[in-house]
């Protein structure tokens, strides 16, 4: 038995070894780009000022038909920033380009934030942000005090200082541009970075960004789900309800962009009423009632924009039973100290001069429908940052605010929310072609594009039902009454 196991374990090591020779690379190129790669594993990193660095793996990885050959690496910053890093082995563009992550983080994954951007040229990173954890959950940020100043400002940077460094070591040339692309807490990571480390980028795409106190919105957030709940702990509001809300915003303000296209185009311009939707004598159906009504006037109140109504499902309006269980409404309850918390996360300082002297460019966009995060909060920051700055010349000179109507929390919606961020950024910084309008487009089911919209043929007609501009606030765009609404040459900025 024992000579058994030993032959197995040799068969086992024997073969181990047979697939490590199998992976090497066959042509003498290939070779030596492994061995760059392989090069950049170890401590080599540990005395960067304030980012002390351990390479963990670096992994060539071969060319496929979807992929550049690349350096796959993976590290932490002490303590606990983790992070991926693609190097292309050839053809670098010389550019560097950050990706946030969203909710808690806690993942590096590479496979969602970097593939388009490696077969640009990219060195590509991300983060976790400090920690492990899921998406949704809080758990790690109790008793952990170096955990929070990771989330809240340091991991991102570090982590970038890290990137650049070990991008410098394997082409020998530092990155001529560096890039940062964010959305949601993503969002949040980039607007601290142009508040508190204006040298780490050069330009800048943030999305669904809350520059505010979170805690303040949270507890805005949970008045809204309280507010629709009895005494009883039962839901006042349900499926049906919102559906009706929903048809009646339209009713009221879809015209606002001067076409009858199922979105309202600035809901602050909205003066939509639940009241008209009340049951009068007799009617039993399609109608709210009074307390219905009471109900949908408080969470507006609360800061719900009208339009927003058939994501309030799971967020403000607890979901229906399963089996018999109701399952809370998901605001979530933060772990640790809400003082503390806000203090660390906050992304709200509105003087950018330091930014806007390094020379840096910034794009910030917001979807109207977005249930996670009230959408004026980001309008509220840019009109603060405008008064900061001198003016709205001097700030549209640096950074430029546009509002998607339909879009909701980042992505997605009834919207034309398929904007190609990166060509509009890049055509700003590198080519001096300051945006006006970013074009968006509502892609039909199936078309070929990744949830941020990197990968897209956005102006193949043949993938999307309709496109729309998005105008540089304060602007918004409106159907000029000729030719087909269903294109963005039809609409004026107004």
């Amino acid at each position: 038995m024992r000579r058994l196991c030993a032959a197995l374990g040799l068969i086992l090591i024997f073969a181990a070894a047979s697939g490590a020779r199998a992976a090497e690379p066959t042509d003498t190129g290939a070779r030596e780009e492994q061995v760059r790669c392989e090069s950049l594993a170890g401590g080599r990193f540990t005395n960067l000022p304030s980012a002390p660095t351990w390479v963990v793996k670096a992994t060539y990885k071969a060319a496929t038909a979807k992929t550049r050959a690349y350096c796959a690496v993976e590290g932490y910053v002490n303590p606990t920033v983790n992070f991926g890093l693609w190097l292309p082995a050839s053809n670098w563009n010389g550019k560097y380009i950050v990706r946030g992550c969203g909710g808690s983080c806690g993942m590096v994954v590479m496979d969602l934030a970097c593939p388009q951007h490696l077969r640009e040229g990219y060195a590509c990173l991300h983060t976790d942000m400090g920690h492990r954890s899921t998406l949704s959950d809080n758990n790690w940020a109790a008793d952990n005090l170096q955990g929070m100043v990771d989330f809240g400002y340091r991991a991102t940077h570090v982590a970038t200082v890290a990137g650049k460094a070990i991008a410098s070591a394997y082409y020998g040339a530092d990155p001529k541009i560096s890039y940062y692309f964010g959305c949601s807490t993503g969002g949040r990571q980039g607007l601290v970075e142009a508040q508190r480390f204006t040298d780490d980028f050069d330009a800048m795409v943030i999305i669904a960004a809350a520059p505010g106190s979170s805690g303040d919105y949270q507890k805005a957030r949970d008045r809204m789900a309280t507010l629709n709940l009895r005494a009883d702990g039962t839901s006042i509001l349900g499926a049906r309800d919102v559906y009706l809300l929903h048809q009646g915003v339209l009713a009221a303000c879809d015209m606002n962009d001067g076409v009858r296209d199922g979105l309202v185009g600035d809901p602050r311009l909205c003066r939509f009423d639940p009241l008209v939707l009340q049951c009068v004598k007799g009617q039993a159906a399609d109608c709210l009632t009074p307390e219905k009504v009471l109900a949908a006037r408080a969470v507006y109140a609360f800061g719900a924009l009208p339009g927003t109504e058939r994501d309030w499902m799971g967020k403000y309006i607890k979901n229906p039973p399963i089996n018999g269980v109701v399952p809370p409404a998901s605001y979530s309850q933060s772990r640790g100290d809400p003082v503390v918390i806000d203090s660390l996360n906050d992304a709200s300082n509105p003087d950018l001069r330091r930014f806007k002297a390094h020379g840096g460019k910034l794009i910030a966009v917001q979807g109207w429908d977005d249930p996670q995060i009230d959408p004026t909060r980001l309008i509220d920051y840019y009109e603060v940052v405008t008064n900061t700055m001198g003016g709205p010349a001097t700030t549209r000179d640096f950074f430029r605010l546009f509002m998607v109507p339909g879009m909701e929390h980042c992505s997605t919606g009834s919207g034309a929310y398929a904007i190609d961020y990166m060509g509009a950024i890049t055509a700003w910084f590198e080519k001096g072609l300051a945006p006006d309008k970013l074009v968006g487009v509502h892609p039909k089911p199936g078309a070929p594009l990744d949830f941020f919209n990197i990968d897209l043929p956005y102006l193949d007609k043949a993938f999307y039902a309709f496109s729309r501009p998005h105008f540089a606030y304060p602007k918004r765009a409106v159907y000029s009454g000729k030719g087909d609404p269903n294109l963005e040459s039809s609409f004026v900025a107004r």
